[in-house]
């Protein structure tokens, strides 16, 4: 099931986990599932548009989370290094970049991410009761 300008938690993670090649300009987010927009009438493609929207909804995370984001995807240190200047354990470091990925998922998605619970929910109840 595709819900037009949903995004899910597997594609925005993968958005992190290519971050730095988005940015370089070596891997072109257009590649991978992506938030659909308008038209690129004003030369901003549906690419720019979501890189855009991805370094927002990073930059509204709080301090603590947005800290764990730009260690783990952003700089991509590696984890001893990250826990050792965030100053964390490893579960919290990776509790903390789960948690990361549900905000920036409920601020991409807004309401379409309670629209998609309603409908699977909605499927799953069709399909018990036939």
């Amino acid at each position: 099931m595709r819900i037009e300008g949903y995004l899910s938690r597997k594609v925005i993670r993968k958005w992190l986990a290519d971050y730095q090649a988005f940015t370089a300009g070596d891997y072109s987010i257009d590649d991978t599932p992506r938030n659909s927009g308008p038209k690129a009438y004003d030369g901003v493609s549906g690419a720019k548009l979501n890189k855009i929207m991805l370094d927002q909804a990073i930059e509204g995370l709080p301090q603590g989370l947005k800290a764990c984001v730009y260690a783990r995807w952003v700089y991509c240190l590696p984890l001893k290094t990250a826990l050792k200047k965030l100053g964390l354990e490893k579960t919290i470091y990776y509790a903390r970049c789960d948690k990361a990925v549900e905000m920036i998922y409920q601020r991409m998605n807004g309401s379409m991410a309670g629209a998609k619970l309603l409908v699977e929910t909605i499927f799953q109840e069709v399909e018990i009761n036939g």
